[in-house]
């Protein structure tokens, strides 16, 4: 059985942008499970599945019949642990089984920001929270480009646009919900950036050993990891002619940096 009482949480965001690392951060606390990544082909899937099946037993429930009514609300109380179920199943790493203290339990996928109306939808009695990830445009070009060489800098510029622009909508929707991590604030400002922006946030325990820790653990290259081959640090001269004239990459991002508004988090 999953934690009944356990709040969502789902890491999300940028590719390439430290959602590993902020995974990992919070998987060294007792309260947090978070599982690992969901292909995109799976994740459509169990979307759909849960989808439809919402929709067959409030239909049936529409005409009034008491039976068909608990059968309804029966699927309602079972659907947070079916969706728990299938973050911990269909992932594509191993299981990690929660422990008793469990308080948040979820998953890490980049770009799932998109699958916000259908978590709060489904997931709405269990108000889940979330963490997007982020990090400046030419880094995060270099650093997917490095791993996907096909991926042409206008994709990336319009997904990266797309995705910022998800996440300033659903910080609207729920701003207490919605967290931040940026990775270029979380080097400049070390671990009190993590702290602020996301320990305190979710309330969790920090205790001394752990902040030693997590204090010394840096961000992994998966890029390099994954290619077996070192990220690419330089533009080459169309790619900076390209950012050059798309000032609002670089606009869009300073929104949601430190010190533009004087808060620690955005």
């Amino acid at each position: 059985m999953f934690p009944e009482s356990a709040t969502p949480l789902i890491i999300f965001g940028r590719q390439r942008a430290g959602t590993r690392f902020v995974t990992d951060m919070l998987n060294s606390f007792e309260e947090v499970t978070l599982q690992g990544e969901i292909p995109n082909p799976v994740m459509k899937s169990i979307a759909k599945f849960i989808a439809d099946t919402e929709s067959y037993y409030r239909q049936i429930a529409a005409d009034g019949d008491a039976r068909r009514n608990r059968q309804y609300q029966a699927w309602v109380g079972k659907k947070p642990d079916l969706i728990f179920a299938m973050w911990a199943n269909a992932s594509q790493s191993r299981r990690i089984a929660p422990g008793a203290g469990c308080r948040y339990y979820g998953y890490k996928r980049p770009n799932n920001e998109f699958y916000f109306d259908f978590y709060e939808e489904h997931l709405a009695s269990r108000k889940p929270r979330y963490v997007y990830c982020v990090r400046n445009f030419k880094d995060n070009y270099l650093s997917i480009s490095s791993r996907w060489p096909d991926r042409t800098i206008e994709d990336v510029a319009g997904d990266y646009l797309a995705s910022i622009a998800q996440y300033l909508e659903i910080k609207q929707k729920a701003p207490d919900r919605v967290l931040l991590f940026n990775l270029d604030d979380h080097i400049k400002l070390g671990f009190d950036y993590v702290e602020s922006n996301i320990i305190s946030n979710l309330g969790l325990i920090l205790e001394d050993r752990t902040r030693a820790y997590l204090s010394g653990m840096g961000a992994r290259n998966g890029t390099e990891e994954a290619a077996r081959k070192p990220r690419r640090l330089e533009l080459n001269e169309e790619e900076a002619a390209y950012i050059l004239s798309r000032p609002e990459l670089d606009i869009e991002f300073r929104k949601l940096c430190c010190g533009n508004d004087g808060e620690a988090t955005a």
